[in-house]
């Protein structure tokens, strides 16, 4: 048998298998589908009433809870007690409006208190007699006067009177669920009774039934089979042995003959109120969707069937020919003609040279990934990220991120003889990550040391927790003195190379603090010699001469700034932070001025830095990185080099008019302090901002007032100020008189 299916052509053969796959799942789901689908639909249909019923069951359960709970809050509310209520006409006005308070469900019609001995109820809508209030007000057709005032003044456990018609003055008759408490609860002595007047349609009004049963009926049955509350009333629940049919059959589940009509029933009775809670629903609406969904699935079948075998007939028609051309294609790769019988182990083969193919390329690509993961993290200590987001956004493709707010570098030397071991190290170093901080090795040419960048999401005390952890780990496993350098946490991925620069420093201070113990670089002392050279005023100072684009004032500036350098005294660490700070500077100003252009990889990155350990080596490395500066600003010869303040007056003089406009904006949009933008202006021009705001305001103001005919509070707001007294007080002060005046003079 095998051997003649072997001869057939390879389309009788999809021919065959195609047939048995389809025809034999479809037999079988023919056979078992009518009754699967029977029990999952009936089971959802079965699911669907039950949680039905337990949602009545819930509605009235917490009914029953809740007046239990206010009946309880009436004990303790001191408005309500007895004796105010009975020696104070002004604390009844207040009892009222504690009663109002508690009728919180819609299904609450009233609340009335009854103190014992006493003839009044006190309601939330009113204050009645005793005797008036079922003889006149609330007319029950089974609960004299006598009966109801006894009731209320000797009942000692809650009582629960079924729905029943009552006749309400000035409204029509309506059903009403009655509930008596004595208060306080469960006392042997009550001193009060509180009755609660519910209405049976607001009762289950709150779980739709209508939707739910809209042929069918739900019931709610007391502990002796009273009908509690019914979505409907129904003549069969008149009668007296209709609940002990109920409760005589499936407690769950049963079939019931009411009136020619077979009902499924569904009973619950509830641990929490003794209630028996009834869903009935005709048979016929209950087995609908059953049929209906078998008579679905058996023509769906027989759709299945006719369109299945013509999908195959046609399938098959064509099913050869990419087989076919693959068989082309094996030979012209193979550039030899194969047997037919061979055709797939021939495509086999070709297959399997190119997986083999794709795995060399996948080697490649991991190797590409590498250089790719190597090539950012040099980017970040460089600074040419500005923020964690574009970080994110390149590395996200190799498996680079950094997950956490702030970043900082760690960096590890060990003695000559870990160094073999060096890589086993890193994957141990690795192995201590954790959800707070993750990170990445940066290749290191200097094979006693191991860099780490880190991505920290912790407090700085967990953070020293777990760098002394990792350090004690690394020193017990390894067996030997590993020292620890730790820079500082910053928040802006570009401050990154800064933190290089102080673990750097930190594990330089191995000799002193130990070659054995984590070093952190905020404990150590590092004087900032700002009686000789203070950074933060070079920097300010180095902003104002690349503002200016002049190459000869560059490298002036910056060879004074290195000669000082020299001479200064500065700590290694100062002088590197510095020197990274204006090579940053450097960098930043080639890219705006060439965006793209790739000149700003020419500077010295901050792993060079850490390479020279004199002054005098850092000061040539900075006037190297302006060498490179200046060749760059000849090379591009720009069309203008306009001084600071001849863009900073223009710029004035176009937006001194918009509300907004401030000298921080100033400051802000030169890419200044505004402390050096002040001092800088008044060098040049011998007046403060202020000052020339002022003045230029005032020009326009005449103007406009000299050539308009526009208020003089629309001309303020025009030139920027906001103050009509204040810019009339400045404009008379400058010009001798009032702005009224001045058009007067010269109109």
């Amino acid at each position: 048998m095998k051997a003649a299916i072997n001869r057939l052509p390879v389309f009788y053969r999809y021919l065959l298998s195609y047939l048995a796959l389809f025809l034999l799942p479809l037999l079988f789901l023919g056979m078992t589908g009518y009754y699967q689908l029977a029990a999952i639909v009936g089971g959802e249909v079965e699911r669907n009433n039950q949680a039905l019923l337990d949602k009545l069951q819930d509605e009235v359960d917490q009914k029953l809870i809740l007046m239990n709970r206010i009946a309880g809050q009436i004990t303790s509310a001191p408005e309500l007690s007895p004796y105010l209520l009975t020696h104070d006409s002004y604390n009844v006005y207040q009892g009222k409006k504690v009663l109002e308070g508690k009728v919180v469900d819609d299904s609450i019609r009233e609340i009335a208190l009854h103190i014992r001995g006493e003839d009044y109820l006190f309601s939330s809508q009113s204050i009645y007699k005793v005797g008036e209030f079922v003889g006149q007000f609330y007319k029950y057709p089974d609960w004299p006067a006598n009966r109801f005032e006894s009731d209320l003044n000797s009942l000692t456990g809650p009582q629960l009177r079924p729905a029943e018609s009552v006749k309400i003055e000035g409204i029509p008759d309506q059903r009403l669920i009655t509930y008596v408490v004595p208060i306080p609860i469960n006392s042997q002595h009550p001193y009060g009774t509180v009755l609660f007047l519910l209405k049976e349609e607001e009762l289950l009004k709150g779980i739709k039934l209508d939707l739910s049963l809209p042929e069918g009926n739900a019931v709610v049955f007391d502990q002796k089979g009273n009908v509690v509350a019914a979505q409907k009333q129904a003549e069969y629940l008149k009668d007296a042995s209709f609940y002990d049919k109920i409760i005589s059959g499936d407690p769950s589940y049963s079939v019931m003959t009411i009136k020619g009509s077979k009902y499924a029933v569904s009973v619950q009775k509830s641990d929490k109120s003794a209630f028996t809670y009834v869903t009935l629903l005709p048979k016929s609406a209950l087995v609908a969707p059953i049929n209906h969904a078998i008579w679905q699935w058996i023509s769906r079948m027989g759709v299945i069937f006719i369109a299945g075998c013509a999908l195959v007939y046609l399938l098959m028609m064509f099913n050869y020919n990419p087989v076919k051309r693959l068989a082309t294609l094996v030979e012209a790769i193979r550039g030899q003609s194969i047997r037919r019988a061979n055709e797939f182990d021939a495509i086999g083969s070709v297959i399997h040279d190119m997986a083999d193919s794709n795995r060399s390329l996948g080697r490649k690509l991991e190797q590409n990934r590498s250089a790719i993961k190597e090539h950012l993290l040099g980017s970040l200590l460089k600074g040419e990220l500005e923020s964690r987001e574009a970080f994110n956004e390149r590395g996200v493709e190799v498996g680079v991120v950094l997950p956490h707010a702030e970043t900082a570098v760690m960096m590890l030397e060990f003695p000559g003889s870990l160094a073999p071991y060096k890589e086993q190290l890193i994957v141990e170093t690795e192995r201590q990550f954790v959800d707070v901080v993750s990170g990445y090795c940066k290749d290191s040419l200097e094979e006693r040391r191991a860099m780490f960048i880190l991505s920290v999401g912790c407090s700085p005390e967990a953070w020293r927790t777990w760098l002394d952890g990792v350090h004690e780990h690394l020193s017990a496993v390894f067996q030997a003195p590993i020292a620890m350098g730790v820079g500082n946490r910053y928040a802006e991925p570009a401050q990154v190379g800064r933190s290089y620069l102080e673990a750097s420093t930190a594990i330089d201070y191995k000799l002193i603090k130990g070659n054995q113990r984590a070093i952190y670089f905020d404990e150590l002392m590092a004087h900032d010699h700002a009686n000789v050279l203070n950074p933060r005023r070079v920097l300010e100072d180095l902003d104002i001469v690349l503002q200016h684009g002049n190459a000869g004032r560059i490298a002036d500036a910056v060879h004074q700034i290195a000669m000082r350098m020299k001479q200064s005294g500065l700590t290694l660490f100062i002088a590197r932070e510095l020197c990274y700070d204006m090579i940053r500077k450097f960098t930043a100003f080639t890219e705006k001025r060439s965006p793209g252009s790739g000149a700003s990889g020419s500077f010295p990155d901050v792993l060079t830095l850490t390479d020279y350990t004199t002054l005098d080596e850092i000061a040539d490395l900075l006037t190297t990185a302006c060498a490179t500066l200046c060749n760059s600003l000849e090379a591009r010869k720009p069309a203008s080099s306009a001084a600071l303040i001849e863009q900073i007056m223009p710029y004035i003089s176009q937006h001194y008019g918009e509300s907004d406009f401030s000298v921080q904006k100033i400051a802000d949009h030169f890419s200044l302090s505004l402390s050096y933008l002040s001092r800088y202006f008044k060098e040049q021009t011998g007046r403060t901002i202020m000052d020339y705001l002022n003045e230029l305001r005032i020009d326009q103001a005449k103007h406009l007032l000299r050539t308009n005919d526009e208020s003089v509070k629309e001309i303020v707001q025009q030139v920027g100020y906001y103050d009509v007294s204040s810019f009339i007080r400045k404009f008379k002060q400058s010009v001798g008189v009032t702005p009224g005046e001045y058009r007067k003079q010269h109109r």
